[in-house]
């Protein structure tokens, strides 16, 4: 199965692995993209690689800094997309987390407080957001519905005392998106997927990428499938598949 050219994605929580290897494929695809993260620099340089990707010259890549656990930034910003994009979205990716260790004998509330508002309550800012006339509907009819997608990984099932504060967030934005997945097809027709990831991107010694795991691998096996199948609904919603592992 093949994925359309000149769609529209907003991916928040762009970081140097995985969205920005998402942006650089869909790029390839001639896809007008949003990039949405807490660091303006990281972004520019990251806009950048992505540009240089695109298939077509007049596909838009635009970038915006932004506090994704703050829910009025965050909703002000995926209005800016739209507007910038000039058009809804066919799917709009959450990638929002602080990544870093956290022993569970300190951390502190703060910290976790923090962590929850960008994990998880962006997580439900977001979902809201898309299906309140945010998504692209129309070619429904033909087959291809609208995705929110959200990554995820394993710590929800297998917390990691050092990855205290992750592992508690995680939870709860995975649960939150198994409850996106229940609702959203019916009451705003867009379905949800969550390519959960098992392994470590980094190994924590060297500081380099774990092959088996590196994002250049991990996007055309984990997360093309879900650009294919959305567009491939000649059944709706049913058999669509929610959680996909590698």
């Amino acid at each position: 199965m093949s994925v359309s050219e000149n769609r529209n994605i907003a991916i928040v929580g762009v970081g140097s692995s995985m969205s920005k290897s998402l942006a650089i494929w869909l790029a390839s695809l001639g896809w007008n993209i949003a990039l949405v993260s807490r660091s303006g620099k990281s972004l520019s340089a990251i806009a950048d690689e992505v540009r240089r990707a695109q298939k077509g010259k007049d596909c838009k890549v635009i970038y915006r800094a932004a506090d994704a656990g703050d829910p009025e930034i965050l909703k002000a910003t995926l209005d800016w997309c739209v507007q910038e994009l000039g058009d809804k979205l066919d799917v709009l990716s959450y990638n929002a987390a602080r990544v870093a260790p956290s022993d569970i004998t300190e951390t502190t509330p703060e910290d976790l407080e923090q962590d929850f508002k960008v994990s998880a309550v962006g997580t439900l800012v977001a979902g809201q957001w898309f299906a309140n006339g945010n998504a692209r509907v129309d070619r429904i009819v033909e087959g291809e519905w609208p995705l929110f997608l959200i990554t995820g990984g394993i710590l929800d099932k297998e917390p990691e005392p050092i990855m205290a504060s992750l592992s508690c967030v995680k939870a709860a934005s995975q649960t939150l998106s198994r409850l996106f997945a229940k609702a959203l097809p019916e009451r705003a027709n867009i379905l949800v997927g969550m390519p959960l990831i098992t392994g470590a991107l980094v190994n924590p010694t060297t500081g380099e990428y774990n092959q088996e795991f590196h994002p250049d691998r991990i996007i055309p096996k984990l997360f093309k499938p879900f650009f294919e199948d959305r567009e491939n609904r000649r059944d709706g919603k049913q058999g669509w598949t929610v959680e996909r592992l590698y």
